[in-house]
């Protein structure tokens, strides 16, 4: 960058102070807050009325309006008239402020501060000889006998003389009035750079605080798009958002990820360096600002819904979040069956590899590549990637750590499965502020580290030994006990203990907690895990049998649960009926209606394992994805996609042979099933689906959801 040489220059105290009250000198956003304390604020005048030099003030002057300082505390900075150039304020913000301050005897409460820091308290001590090295004239309270205020000696003039004459004597007026001079005369060292663009102003701030604040690049970007006319304000929106996300939990999320999305979508060569992201164009930022964090709305919905990640903090990396944002940019819909399918794949294959451990703006500009692939509904090649998940054994070697991707991982697997209170089975709830540190209130040893102190064991903080479960019960109720001990303890309390172990990927039987082995519990719940992670990643659409599916069916139908023989193909006539469809559709409003629930397609009212073979055999995809994707199409056409995030398809193996599983979970509103032109509404009543008339329904919708 071509400057010309600036030319220093001088400003008076009042010359300073009118600029500031008319808004000519403005301190920009990206400065840091005022944190100088009273009391550098006193050493910094004293230094003034010896006539010691205080550095210079850089000052940018410029037509352009960029974010700025509204206020320091509550002291308020006046606004700009339009029209006039201003010099904002690239070195000297804290000492600026501090004149300001003193000149005004403000109060203000900084930020971060409870208390108000009174200017006006400042004080000039008579006795004291300014000429004697060491002696400190100015202070924030009075050092000396004699002493007047600060804003005093700053106003004063001969006509308000009189008026402090039966407190003064003559000679200390005039010291006053020489003190007074001293600083109406004093020239504060300036240089104003007159170059128009913001980012040389912003080189000429990065070069200057070396020793200081250092500019984020979102600090930059917020001032280089900063629009007063178009109201943005990225940085303004940018807090707004994280306002919305921390009620979901997501409030950790750094701002790279909005700036690596929107230079993933706007940039020609679909790249996210800090270079890339320094080029783009301000008004096309501001033209799609709101479609990418509507993208990002969506992602973080995706992830919480699909996924099950309650709260940011389980996330490997927020970089997770930025390849699903393009996703959603340009597909702005659910994905497909096939795209889901290739998206959880991606997903894990990142959070297992350290993928974006290093390098990630680099490896992110390969990875949009593969969402592209996804985007066109292909499977992407992961070749250059490896996996760290060669065998169980290598889960229970892995030392367990809140901030280590790998751990996170998992943690959201043991998420996934929503686990439950070993008390009651109810949910256990996760906080981002518990799961920052590995001595979280919500991670907890199964075999407790206190319990294994002493024992030559394996190491106790093996991620094997992590559950997640609530802080009342990891403190109070569990604490250094063995296995066999609280967990029998539980047990008595709550008869369906297994169902909530399973919940955390673990048996009451043959896992060692009978006979407190940690060994076999290390090595039965790896090998579970193991599975079921190696499923995620080979695309394999089955899932193992388990404890909770065989108790679920075996337990019969009820109102929570549901059985049907096939989707489509009917048995009787050994033919497609879409009836049938319909009626599948027709019972998954009623679980969506009521309290949520399970239904069982491939498994008949005796609780006999059917598959899905004949559904199978009428589709033109003849696989598990070809019976997903009908289902799917039968969910939209009776009862509409927006209620697909209620809706959890998964393919178990029961009695040995695949069925359907579908997970629904309760409506926030009520659902109605379309067929042959009318709409209906029906809830669950007792094994069945019931419809309710027009009365019914409304006496329904008030007691169900108020």
């Amino acid at each position: 960058m071509n400057f010309e040489q600036p030319k220093p220059d001088s400003k008076k105290y009042s010359d300073l102070i009118s600029e500031i009250q008319t808004g000519i000198i403005k301190i920009p956003k990206f400065q840091r807050d005022f944190v100088w304390s009273i009391d550098k604020t006193a050493k910094l005048l004293d230094s003034i009325l010896k006539g010691y030099p205080i550095g210079t003030f850089i000052l940018w002057q410029t037509d352009e309006r960029i974010n700025d300082i509204k206020n320091v505390g509550n002291l308020e900075i006046p606004h700009t008239p339009d029209g006039t150039k201003v010099q904002y304020v690239l070195d000297g913000q804290q000492r600026i402020t501090s004149l300001y301050a003193a000149y005004l005897g403000a109060k203000i409460q900084k930020v971060g501060e409870k208390k108000i820091t009174d200017y006006s308290d400042i004080v000039v001590n008579l006795d004291t000889d300014i000429n004697e090295n060491g002696e400190q004239a100015i202070s924030a309270e009075p050092t000396g006998e004699k002493y007047v205020s600060l804003n005093t000696v700053l106003n004063f003039s001969f006509s308000k003389a009189k008026a402090l004459s039966d407190k003064f004597s003559e000679e200390e007026l005039e010291r006053i009035d020489s003190y007074s001079t001293a600083f109406k005369t004093y020239e504060f060292s300036t240089v104003v750079l007159r170059k128009e663009d913001i980012d040389s102003a912003i080189e000429v701030f990065t070069r200057i605080n070396t020793g200081g604040q250092t500019l984020t690049l979102f600090e930059i970007i917020s001032a280089k798009t900063y629009d007063e006319k178009q109201h943005f304000d990225m940085q303004a929106k940018w807090a707004d958002f994280i306002k919305e996300l921390k009620e979901i939990k997501y409030e950790s999320i750094s701002s790279t990820v909005v700036l690596s999305i929107l230079s993933l979508v706007l940039s020609r060569t679909k790249e996210c360096k800090r270079k890339t992201i320094l080029t783009l164009d301000k008004q096309d930022i501001i033209d799609t600002w709101d479609k990418v964090i509507s993208a990002l709305k969506d992602s973080i919905d995706y992830f919480r819904t699909t996924y099950r990640i309650p709260v940011s903090h389980l996330l490997p990396y927020d970089s997770l979040l930025v390849p699903l944002a393009y996703f959603f940019y340009h597909k702005q819909d659910r994905p497909e069956a096939e795209q889901r399918k290739y998206l959880e794949e991606f997903f894990w294959r990142m959070s297992l590899s350290f993928r974006y451990s290093s390098s990630a703006e680099s490896r992110l500009a390969q990875d949009i590549k593969r969402i592209d692939i996804i985007l066109a509904g292909e499977r992407p090649e992961y070749s250059d990637i490896k996996v760290y998940l060669d065998s169980s054994q290598a889960l229970i070697d892995t030392n367990f750590s809140a901030g280590n991707s790998y751990c996170k991982a998992i943690l959201c697997l043991l998420a996934y499965q929503e686990p439950k209170d070993f008390r009651d089975n109810g949910k256990v709830i996760l906080d981002n502020s518990w799961l920052k540190v590995a001595n979280s209130k919500n991670y907890h040893h199964f075999f407790p580290k206190a319990y294994l102190k002493g024992k030559t064991v394996l190491d106790s903080n093996s991620l094997m030994n992590i559950t997640l479960v609530s802080d009342h019960l990891n403190k109070r109720k569990i604490g250094a006990k063995a296995p066999s001990v609280y967990i029998g303890d539980f047990a008595d309390q709550n008869s369906e203990i297994n169902t909530a172990l399973n919940s955390h990927f673990i048996d009451i039987k043959g896992h060692g907690i009978e006979s407190d082995d940690y060994q076999q519990f290390l090595t039965s719940r790896a090998e579970k895990i193991f599975t079921h992670l190696k499923s995620r990643i080979e695309l394999t659409r089955t899932e193992p049998a388990n404890e909770e599916i065989e108790e679920l069916i075996l337990g019969g139908e009820s109102e929570l649960v549901e059985f049907k023989s096939t989707l489509r193909y009917d048995l009787r006539q050994k033919a497609v009926n879409k009836t049938l469809e319909y009626v599948i559709a027709k019972t998954i409003s009623a679980f969506l209606n009521s309290n949520g629930g399970n239904l069982f397609i491939g498994i008949d009212d005796n609780q006999n394992a059917l598959g899905l073979s004949d559904d199978i055999s009428t589709l033109k995809k003849q696989d598990i994805d070809g019976f997903e994707l009908q289902l799917i199409e039968v969910i939209k056409k009776y009862i509409g996609k927006e209620f697909s995030s209620h809706i959890k398809i998964t393919f178990p193996e029961y009695d040995r042979k695949n069925i359907c599983r579908i997970s629904i979970s309760q409506s926030s509103r009520p659902v109605f099933v379309s067929f042959e032109g009318k709409e209906d509404f029906f809830v669950r009543s007792g094994c069945s689906s019931q419809p309710l008339s027009r009365e019914e329904q409304s006496a329904y919708e008030k007691e169900h959801w108020g």
